[in-house]
């Protein structure tokens, strides 16, 4: 009996690791995007970052619940706003986020929607 409950424990706890490990790799690109992004922020303090931290800081929530919906929407849109240097961005940022941000985040997965490059080239 007892042999037995420290089984159940021990896969009980490997189940949790293991789950949590997921959960963790899930949000492991938003935190590589949140943190290039705070880099620009801190190197490029004349252009406004905060609606860009703001769009990732509710796609990390939406992967928190497992809502595919919001990641697609909200990355959709925070690509679409790098692409278009919305709220005075640098150009050389956008340009160096949005290539990062193509080679991290998991875009077929979530079927995000990434603009086509203007004029042929980014």
């Amino acid at each position: 009996m007892k042999a037995m409950l420290v089984t159940i424990v021990a896969a009980s706890c490997a189940l949790a690791l293991f789950a949590g490990g997921v959960a963790l790799a899930q949000t492991n690109w938003v935190d590589e995007l949140t943190n290039s992004v705070s880099f620009y922020k801190s190197n490029y303090p004349t252009s406004n970052w905060d609606p860009y931290l703001s769009e990732l800081t509710q796609v990390k929530e939406g992967l928190a619940r497992g809502d595919q919906r919001i990641v697609r929407s909200k990355m959709g849109k925070w690509f679409k706003m790098l692409r278009n240097r919305d709220h005075g961005i640098n150009d050389v940022a956008a340009d160096e986020l949005y290539n990062f941000a193509l080679m991290v985040t998991p875009i077929q997965e979530f079927n995000i929607s990434v603009p086509a490059p203007a004029g042929g080239g980014f």
